[in-house]
């Protein structure tokens, strides 16, 4: 489990920036309390100027000037923003209104003028109550939001498309961390990938899109967390058809989001991509600039928007962007780069570099899996609409170098193998270093598992047969896209997905 420092957290906050848009929930009800009671004190101090003599002079009216202090004071101490801020709005109205009385109590016994006082407390009670009702207004017909998060915590943790390629690797962490875990997949890639935990006490499958309500809504049900990795990835296969692709990556989250806020789901992580970067020539952080260059990059950025915008109090989000994965799955993949090297070299002996000098960051796909984990384990607080790149810079290199390391390790099991690189045209090219510092510093996140160690894994494989030819279509997510497209267009799946349902 991650540990995390208040120093990290503070971290974790100052990272978010300042802007409105940026504030937490919490954080914008303590700066609204905080600009009511303020805004109080001056139209108080105003009235008394205008209507009572005398009653505004300094020494009279220092006391009251502290009352916004005073009364964010009474609040933090009353548990306003910690222990109630999930409650009933009628319990928080009750609890304003024994904190505005109690500032004006401090506030007399400082000296400050009765009328002051009085009409600071008229002022500000109504603003500060009122806010609460209206915002609990879309929420009276649910039950106890207190209740149903306890009730939630301890659920099972939902993996959206946890039959992929990250999908395998991010269950098995999962049960061997003792947690209950629910599979909504479509299936497009088989059975097969999660075939061995079928019959695993803590398992569970529904078959299904994310954009079947009944099939999401069964999956996200008494869950405590939801991990979406059933986006549609890669360049290629997003430009097979831009309609599909935005259905995948931008509808499907916005419905996973709401689903999973309206049943009560604790937490929400994100798998997004450092792809949203495009091109640099220099490091790229959190809080860099986004370049997309792709549709695929395009919608990851799309679908992050959907999730950090307008959350809960009770439902924290966490984006991953993670680098380009490699390594061994149950459901392989040969359409990412050192994958691919891996698979030319085992088999034709020769490795195709496209534009040699591009940078790539590079993280294990069992790393992915465990920084998924960390999130999942980290205390929820500080990870609330955090983003974080999940890789190491220690796997920052070259297309390259990544080629002449690919051939090293695969010498191992055959010989000869040479590199033969290529120019690459100026419209393809993807330059990006990736800094992964945040994720180390706050979570303790670091890569386990090396390049040449992935790699070594995999040319282990081919070498004992466990992999059919690398450019068989089960591998390739181009062509799996192709069918889902096929069925996406057909009239009776889109009926299907979209009428109205019968009821009776």
């Amino acid at each position: 489990m991650a540990v995390v420092t208040p120093t990290a957290w503070i971290r974790a906050r100052l990272s978010r920036g300042w802007s409105l848009s940026s504030l937490g929930p919490n954080e914008a009800r303590l700066l609204f309390d905080a600009g009511a009671s303020a805004a109080g004190l001056v139209a108080a101090l105003l009235f008394l100027e205008l209507f009572v003599p005398d009653s505004t002079s300094l020494r009279r009216s220092l006391p009251l000037l502290g009352a916004p202090i005073v009364f964010i004071a009474w609040n933090v101490l009353a548990g306003l923003y910690t222990r109630l801020r999930i409650a009933a709005w009628q319990r928080k109205a009750a609890v304003l209104l024994g904190t505005v009385a109690a500032t004006s109590l401090t506030c007399l016994l400082l000296g400050a003028p009765v009328s002051g006082v009085v009409l600071w407390g008229l002022i500000v009670a109504a603003p500060v109550v009122l806010a609460r009702a209206f915002v609990a207004l879309p929420f009276t017909r649910h039950g106890s939001l207190v209740t149903t998060l306890v009730a939630h915590r301890h659920g099972p943790v939902v993996v959206l498309g946890g039959a992929g390629y990250i999908g395998w690797h991010t269950i098995d962490l999962l049960l061997q961390h003792g947690y209950d875990v629910r599979v909504l997949d479509r299936l497009m890639y088989g059975r097969e990938p999660i075939a061995e935990f079928m019959r695993h006490p803590r398992f569970e499958l529904i078959e299904g899109d994310v954009t079947e309500i009944t099939k999401l809504t069964s999956a996200a049900r008494n869950a405590s967390a939801v991990i979406h990795l059933a986006g549609l990835v890669g360049d290629p296969a997003c430009a097979v058809d831009p309609d599909f692709t935005r259905h995948t990556n931008i509808v499907a989250t916005r419905m996973a989001k709401e689903v999973a806020q309206s049943l009560g789901v604790y937490r929400f992580v994100f798998a997004s991509s450092c792809s949203v970067y495009g091109v640099s020539d220099v490091e790229v952080d959190e809080l860099s600039a986004l370049n997309p260059m792709s549709l695929y990059a395009q919608t990851k950025i799309d679908g992050e928007r959907e999730l950090l915008h307008a959350v809960r109090d009770d439902f924290f989000v966490t984006v991953l962007r993670f680098a380009t994965v490699f390594g061994h799955s149950r459901r392989p993949r040969f359409d990412l780069v050192a994958n691919l090297f891996t698979a030319q070299a085992m088999t034709e002996g020769c490795i195709n570099v496209n534009g040699a000098q591009q940078w790539r960051p590079f993280v294990h796909v069992r790393d992915v899996a465990r920084a998924i984990v960390h999130v999942i384990e980290a205390p929820a607080a500080v990870v609330q609409s955090q983003v974080y790149n999940v890789g190491d810079r220690r796997m920052n290199m070259t297309i390259g170098q990544l080629g002449e390391l690919v051939a090293s390790v695969v010498r191992e099991f055959r010989d000869p193998v040479t590199v033969t690189v290529r120019d690459q045209a100026a419209d393809e090219r993807r330059n990006y270093l990736v800094c992964f510092e945040k994720i180390r510093r706050q979570l303790g996140f670091e890569a386990e598992t090396g390049l040449a160690d992935g790699i070594r894994e995999m040319a282990r494989r081919f070498a004992d047969g466990s992999y059919q030819h690398y450019r068989d279509e089960v591998y390739s997510n181009v062509a799996t896209t192709v069918r889902a497209v096929e069925h996406f267009h057909d009239p009776l799946e889109s009926q299907r997905l979209y009428a109205p349902r019968r009821v009776g």
